[in-house]
């Protein structure tokens, strides 16, 4: 034989064996939706299968409809087969869901038919809704190797009868929510011990599961499962465990991946656990600490766990996201620069205490496609040395104190770039050229609050992927270029932001379709001005161009010419502008909205009765307008208002009687100075979640309600200002605000200022008559309180000094009676009061504040007396006598005074003591037998000493 002859042989073989396993593969692949074996399911099987569908009530995806239409089951949707014995060893059968979605499938129970599958080896039942407790009848499936139940709506304790399955490699409980306005109920675990049982898992994730029950065990049962590759445990409320009690005989010598994040890790004694474990300095590709409290702002514990690092030459992600890391990041570079092949690919250190410049040495982690360092203590200039990475996807810088300019220089290398966060850096300068085309294509650009102007930036009209954009508060003192608007990048937008800057000039009325339904359009504080165009209507969930100078167009955004599906606008605000048109009536295309604002401009007509299509309505502002008519009885249909204000308009007529039958969430209430007649309903008194009542400036007449008490929320001195209005108000919202007369002036209350502390009644300036009624002082929340100008008669109530709380109280220029109650004097905190211009009586009562105001809030009252008004009758100081007779009278009554004084005395003092001797004759006896025992007692003493002196001596 030669070697040629080999070679040929050799060369046969390798083709048979080709041959060979392409057949076997040809014969033996297949998806889980279609089996392609001649052989058909098992009987039993098959009707199990059947069972498992009357179980489901709903199928949103259709998945098992075709479901028995063939009698060979391997064929059906989400079924594999084994190709030799018909058994079935696999179900997938999972719905849709991401990172950011969540639609089941599935609706129903489990059925226990499922152990019938004696030959299952994977189960995949995840991202379905079957809304019970995780049965027991799982741990029968003893040929399971792969278990994946997350997100499928199951609740309670997890059965220890999982443990039985020893086969299990991977197992896939996660119910950490995807979709946060999906109810789940939560899982949790007694006794974690089964877990130990199942020895040859690969993969474990428990995230979300409730595991605070096994504090002290938790640990030593994960470091024996000694073929562990990955472990996620986030958000399972776990603390920490002693990691010097632990075995490491046992332990995974192969772990991958490490997810803790959310816990209540709160030191890092993790890091001792981690520094123990063999094999991570050449597996570890993945470490999620984050959201722990463990570093706590400490240098030396961030200084003690960094050194990790140093060794973790493979690790590709690194998330420690708000760990109270404090940490200069220069130096944590500098721990992977020891490494000779640099890995990391994506590093997260968003939310802590990091500090110091971006290093130039960062320009050698070639493979970093994400740098998340927003929200610490950077400082310095952006080194253009982070141009150099050319795989960077994501780059968040945001939230800190650089300074510098960015260029071209440093964004020219990112082809690959999709997410670029460098908002709340004031001190940073976009300075690009505007006519420059960027390498990439952008899914989100936040550069709020840099400084970019004063021109518009016209590269961006180059992303065509743009599903945020926020350049707001960014200097721009330029008008919007037509291209903006006639740019696809329009159509794909989700989050627009230009608020806060200069941009003046119109808005085009272009034909725009959005692909995305614009969540947010936030225009305002700007100088735009003209007609409001009326595609900004078109699909868009909230809409800001309040602040600006738009003079018409607001029925042409709010009435299309035709017919339209209902808007989906949640939020509109388009106050203070220059608006001069009739109030529109075509409310009922937009029967989504929360929120509407229209105040400070000059919009005029009545108020239409399509405003009861508003239904979902919590906040309405229309003041400062020139409204007319009445309100609308429809009104009374927007049952969920927590906010109205209609000040300052000219609408007339009585408030409707169901007002507070109807407006139960009520919280601000606002009709100053309309003109307003009748008298205030009682049904005001159901009201009580009212913190801000103003009527003042009516011509309201009658008496007030003697069931005012009944304001709960007033009776109440704590608020909640976080949960002011509910959904209506919103924390981060300049405009999220009601304007009170407050302390003699009209000022602006938002949710910054403590709105929500802010309690008080001001029907001033009305036509009232009869008694104060005394259950307002019950309303100890009370922070203002106003019945001025009003035909109010009676006392001031008694009880007034329960209100405590109280800090401006006018009730002058009406007709009061009676005394100040003294109780009055109790109440320390009034800045503001006048009772001017009544019929009060009496001495003003002495207390901290009352002798501090002055006396012109006390004037009109001509029985009243005290300071700081002159004193009352009978409190004068004695008068002074001329010529100094006054001094000598005063002189002779002390000397008479001195000379009774001693002869008292001496009576008292001598015949006290001695009278009574010459009377008592037992008296007398028992003093001179005291008298004679003290003289003897005194001699004898004398006698001892003198007689101990001379033996002395």
């Amino acid at each position: 034989m030669t070697w040629h002859f080999f070679r040929r042989s050799y060369k046969h073989l390798l083709i048979v064996l080709f041959s060979v396993w392409l057949t076997y593969y040809s014969c033996h692949a297949g998806s889980l939706e279609v089996n392609k074996t001649h052989f058909q399911c098992v009987e039993s099987e098959r009707d199990a299968l059947l069972h498992f569908k009357q179980g489901i009530s709903v199928d949103h995806c259709g998945l098992l409809d075709s479901w028995g239409h063939t009698q060979d089951c391997c064929r059906w949707p989400g079924i594999r087969c084994d190709n030799q014995s018909g058994h079935i060893i696999g179900i997938k059968l999972r719905g849709s869901g991401s990172d950011y979605s969540y639609n089941p499938c599935f609706e129903g129970t489990l059925s226990i038919s499922l152990i019938n599958f004696k030959h299952l080896k994977y189960l995949d039942l995840s991202n379905n809704n079957f809304n019970g407790q995780l049965p027991k009848f799982i741990g029968s499936l003893a040929s399971l190797e792969q278990l994946n139940l997350s997100h499928s709506g199951f609740w309670g304790v997890i059965p220890q009868e999982i443990g039985n399955l020893s086969r299990l490699t991977s197992l896939d409980l996660n119910v950490v929510q995807l979709y946060e306005d999906f109810d789940i109920r939560p899982m949790r675990v007694d006794n974690l011990w089964w877990l130990s049982r199942m020895r040859l898992l690969r993969e474990v994730d428990l995230s979300g599961i409730d595991l605070s029950a096994t504090t002290n065990i938790w640990l030593s049962i994960v470091n024996n499962l000694s073929s562990l590759r990955e472990l996620r445990l986030g958000s399972c409320k776990l603390s920490q465990n002693s990691p010097s009690s632990l075995s490491y005989i046992n332990s995974s010598t192969t772990l991958t991946v490490i997810d803790l994040n959310s816990n209540n890790l709160n030191d890092t004694s993790i890091f001792e656990w981690l520094f123990n474990l063999s094999g991570l300095e050449t597996n570890l590709i993945y470490l999620d600490l984050s959201e722990n409290q463990m570093f706590a702002n400490n240098l030396q514990l961030s200084l003690h766990a960094m050194k990790l690092l140093d060794n973790l030459c493979s690790l590709q992600t690194l998330d420690m996201a708000y760990t109270n890391l404090n940490y200069k990041f220069s130096d944590i570079f500098q721990s992977f620069s020891t490494c000779p092949h640099k890995a990391l690919a994506s590093l997260i250190l968003d939310g802590n205490q990091v500090w110091g410049s971006i290093p130039d040495s960062i320009g050698a982690f070639y493979f970093l496609k994400e740098l998340r360092v927003g929200g610490n203590n950077l400082n310095g200039t952006i080194t253009q040395s982070i141009g150099k990475l050319t795989m960077l996807e994501i780059l968040d810088l945001s939230i800190n104190s650089l300074n510098g300019t960015l260029t071209i220089a440093h964004l020219s290398n990112f082809s690959k770039l999709r997410l670029l966060y460098l908002s709340l850096n004031k001190e940073v300068v976009v300075n690009i050229s505007v006519d420059w085309i960027p390498p990439f294509q952008l899914d989100t650009l936040r550069l709020g609050s840099c400084k970019i102007g004063p021109y518009f930036p016209r590269w961006i009209i180059t992303q065509k992927n743009l599903l945020i954009l926020d350049i707001s508060n960014a200097s721009i003192s330029d008008t919007i270029p037509l291209s903006f608007w006639s740019s696809s990048l329009l159509s794909g937008i989700r989050y627009l932001y230009m608020s806060h800057n200069m941009i003046y000039g119109m808005i085009p009325d272009v034909s725009i379709i959005f692909n995305n339904s614009p969540e947010i359009i936030d225009l305002s504080y700007n100088f735009l001005e003209g007609v409001i165009p009326s595609f900004l209507r078109n699909n868009v969930s909230v809409l800001y161009l309040n602040n600006n100078k738009f003079s018409e167009g607001l029925r042409n955004l709010l009435c299309p010419h035709t017919q339209v599906i209902r808007s989906p606008l949640s939020d509109l605000d388009i106050s203070n502008n220059l608006l001069s048109e009739k109030f529109p009536n075509c409310w009922s295309y937009f029967d989504q909205l929360v929120n509407l604002q229209l105040e400070n401009n000059s919009l005029w007509g009545n108020l239409p009765t399509s405003l009861d299509a508003l239904d979902q309505l919590g906040g309405l502002d229309l003041s400062n307008n020139n409204l007319s008519g009445e309100i609308p009885a429809s009104l009374v249909n927007c049952k969920s208002l927590t906010f109205l204000d209609v000040a300052n308009n000219s609408l007339v007529g009585h408030i409707p009687p169901s007002f507070g039958h109807s407006f139960r969430n009520l919280i601000i209430l606002n009709l100053q100075n309309n003109g307003f007649t009748g008298v205030l309903p009682t049904s005001f008194c159901d009201l009580s979640q009212l913190q801000l009542m103003d009527l003042s400036g009516n011509h309201i007449s009658g008496t007030i309600p003697r069931c005012l008490y009944k304001l709960v929320s007033m009776s109440n001195i704590d608020g909640a200002p976080s949960n002011l209005l509910g959904y209506y108000l919103d924390d981060d919202d300049d405009d999220d605000n009601t304007r009170v007369m407050w302390k003699r002036n009209e000022q602006t209350f938002g949710v910054s200022d403590s709105l929500g502390l802010l309690k008080g009644i001001d029907i001033s300036n009305n036509k009232l008559e009869g008694h104060i009624p005394e259950g307002i002082s019950s309303l100890i929340g009370l922070k203002f309180l106003n019945l001025s100008r009003n035909n109010l008669t009676g006392f001031i109530m008694p009880r007034i000094g329960q209100l405590t709380s109280l800090e401006s109280l006018d009730l002058s220029h009406n007709h009061l009676t009676g005394e100040i109650p003294a109780s009055l004097a109790q109440v320390s905190y009034l800045t503001t009061f006048d009772i001017s211009d009544n019929n009060l009586t009496g001495k003003i009562p002495v207390g901290t504040q009352l002798q501090s105001f002055d006396a012109s809030n006390y004037m009109g009252n001509p029985g009243l007396c005290g300071a700081p008004l002159p004193t009352c009758a009978g409190d004068e100081a004695p008068a002074i006598a001329p010529n100094g007779y006054h001094k000598q009278d005063t002189k002779d009554d002390f000397m008479l005074g001195l000379y009774i004084s001693v002869i008292l005395g001496f009576i008292v003092g001598f015949w006290g003591v001695c009278g009574t001797l010459v009377v008592k004759r037992s008296w007398r006896h028992a003093y001179f037998r005291f008298y004679e025992d003290i003289k003897d007692r005194v001699y004898v003493i004398w006698v001892v000493n003198i007689a101990r002196a001379w033996r002395r001596s």
